[in-house]
């Protein structure tokens, strides 16, 4: 089954675009995610905070900051803390590439 996502405005969050991943709710699930942005794209990722029915993962690039989140009620997704057109628009372009990967590596195991 390949992994995608879902473009999500969220109104409670002032209206941030969030990107659910389809196919992919794991609780390690953003370890794997998190590797990949910081190869291909030379983002650093923070250590992962867990807490009780959620975990987070934040990435950085410069002054660009993407969180990775885990919830067990909705599973994985992305989105950029300070989002505008272009910062969202590149987030979705590079998710693109990271799916690709992913669906890559899976198809191999």
């Amino acid at each position: 089954m390949e992994v995608t996502y879902k473009k999500h405005i969220n109104i409670d969050k002032k209206n941030r675009t969030e990107f659910l991943f389809v196919n992919w709710d794991y609780e390690n699930g953003n370890d794997c995610i998190a590797k990949i942005f910081c190869k291909e794209f030379g983002m650093s990722a923070e250590e992962k905070r867990d807490y009780i029915y959620f975990s987070v993962i934040k990435l950085h690039l410069d002054n660009l900051v993407y969180e990775l989140l885990w919830h067990e009620d909705f599973g994985n997704m992305i989105y950029a803390i300070e989002p505008n057109g272009d910062i969202v628009d590149t987030l979705e372009q590079r998710l693109k590439v990271v799916l690709k990967i992913l669906n890559k590596e899976l198809k191999r195991s």
